[in-house]
């Protein structure tokens, strides 16, 4: 059985990082078949400005990057969003809060012509903060996250959500919100969990992604969890390099995992492809 990987959740910046053709073209090399492309905000492009046409630039980005990555031979799908750190970013230039509350809400509904356009997948990131934030500030990156989740539903849209590594707290309060709104769990991703949240999206049936970190890895995949997605959440940021990790380092953790005998091939091609294909809606490869 040839073995193929998937990175559910990546970041590329082509203005100072590798830039998508250099990471698919990379990751194709050692059996990569799909990638997430989620935009960055748009500081980490050089974008300064505090605006919506800034986030709008930034999304151009990642589509562009996107097709880059098609071009290389690699399936993707992509998705932009406000980050919940932006929150603070705009709090501390002197926005107030309902401002960036109207202006969030307001791109969200410019995501959603994008989508209708075929020219993205879906909304990521939204969500919380993972920081120590002020409670007004953690509050706003919820109202966000609600109007987000309500978008998507009505729009039969996937997301990707952003938050604390709280264990069940985290979890239960999705669980909750999601069942509120209305909108499908199978529409929902939990991104970059430690193994206190997989145990829970695993109970509830959330798709999750974690991070290529050796002890994550071991944690959790002997449990042989059904809905778990592989990702890096690579920044793509020269002066961090490998954080949170790289494309290819997928390959290395499962390969590891593979010849300890704690995972098989049957199960690799089942968390790589086939909940891929199941999450993302995408053709096989």
């Amino acid at each position: 059985m040839k073995l193929l990987f998937s990175d559910a959740h990546c970041h590329s910046n082509p203005i100072s990082g590798l830039g998508a053709k250099r990471i698919a073209r990379k990751f194709k090399n050692v059996g990569g078949w799909f990638i997430a492309l989620i935009s960055l905000p748009p500081h980490h492009y050089g974008i300064n400005e505090l605006s919506i046409e800034s986030h709008l630039k930034a999304y151009q980005i990642a589509i562009e990057e996107a097709r880059k990555i098609r071009e290389e031979g690699i399936r993707t799908v992509v998705l932009v969003g406000f980050h919940p750190a932006e929150i603070d970013r705009y709090f501390k230039a002197g926005w107030d809060l309902e401002k960036i509350i109207s202006m969030s809400k307001r791109l969200i509904d410019e995501i959603v012509k994008l989508y209708k356009m075929g020219l993205i997948n879906g909304i990521g990131e939204v969500g919380r903060q993972h920081y120590s934030t002020a409670p007004s500030r953690l509050v706003t990156s919820e109202v966000i996250m609600w109007y987000a989740l309500e978008i998507a539903k009505e729009h039969d849209m996937i997301v990707h959500l952003h938050l604390e590594q709280g264990g069940y707290s985290t979890v239960e309060s999705i669980r909750l919100i999601t069942e509120k709104i209305g909108i499908p769990r199978d529409r929902i991703f939990l991104h970059h969990l430690s193994p206190n949240e997989a145990i829970w999206s695993e109970k509830y049936g959330f798709w999750y992604t974690v991070p290529a970190k050796k002890k994550v890895y071991y944690k959790i995949f002997t449990q042989k969890p059904v809905f778990v997605l592989t990702e890096s959440d690579f920044i793509d940021d020269p002066s961090r390099p490998g954080v949170s990790s790289y494309p290819w380092d997928i390959v290395t953790r499962l390969n590891e995992l593979l010849e300890e005998g704690i995972i098989d091939e049957e199960y690799i091609y089942r968390i790589e492809v086939d909940n891929i294909i199941k999450a993302y809606n995408v053709e096989p490869p």
